[in-house]
């Protein structure tokens, strides 16, 4: 018996770069937000180091792991308002 699981997660109005231009979207997004690499590690549960490494192009994130940082963006975002 096979088993599929569908999920739908809505990214809601603010749209993703292409996974190539992620880190520079990332920095510029997390320092308009005035948050440092420490704040945004903390709220998403993604370590500083590897938030670090995606800044600069060294890695390229996952799926989970982008959705963990646009979310805990979105949630500053939504504080500040």
């Amino acid at each position: 018996m096979k088993i599929t699981i569908e999920a739908t997660i809505n990214i809601e109005e603010e749209s993703l770069p292409a996974i190539e231009d992620f880190g520079k979207w990332l920095r510029r997004e997390r320092t308009r937000r005035g948050l440092n690499m420490k704040d945004l590690s903390q709220m998403s549960g993604v370590s500083n180091s590897h938030i670090g490494r995606i800044e600069k192009g060294a890695r390229i994130p996952n799926y989970a792991i982008v959705l963990k940082l646009q979310r805990a963006l979105k949630e500053v975002e939504n504080q500040e308002r």
